[in-house]
């Protein structure tokens, strides 16, 4: 049984909330090797002038940040799209070294490969935080809008 106009089916969701969660533990544990099962050759972060593309970059990018802080991916939803892409909106959170917290979204296009569903395009938006987050002040930046809409990419 096929799902509803922009439902994703049961297995589909299952599959990308995978990619998700491994996602944070291929990032976090640094465990290059298995990128390739999070995301296509070509992955984009970000959008504008400060997007990077490709599983080097993100290597390069993430191998950058220090101290780095493992974060934890949560509360996805997801919607179909007519040309056969998922977009899934989850929010996240990290632990810093200090025992504060820091929170943020992730805005994700997602496209089934041969090798099954990897993410082709990743926006993260910082959370809203205070002027003393340790992080910096922030405001939350996304919205309905940008997860529905292709050109929130």
């Amino acid at each position: 049984m096929s799902a509803p106009e922009g439902r994703v089916d049961a297995a589909a969701a299952a599959e990308i909330l995978d990619v998700l969660a491994r996602y944070a533990q291929v990032i976090d544990n640094r465990d290059w090797d298995d990128a390739h099962t999070v995301f296509t050759p070509d992955v984009v972060f970000g959008s504008g002038p400060s997007a990077f593309s490709g599983v080097a970059e993100v290597r390069r990018m993430v191998e950058s940040v220090q101290p780095y802080h493992p974060h934890h991916t949560s509360n996805t939803i997801l919607t179909a799209r007519p040309d056969g892409t998922v977009r899934a909106w989850s929010k996240f959170f990290i632990v810093r070294t200090d025992g504060t917290v820091g929170s943020g979204d992730y805005q994700d296009t997602l496209v089934r490969t041969e090798a099954g569903w990897r993410i082709a395009h990743r926006v993260a938006s910082r959370g809203n935080r205070r002027s003393d987050d340790p992080g910096g002040p922030s405001s939350r930046t996304f919205t309905f809008d940008s997860w529905r809409e292709a050109s929130a990419e």
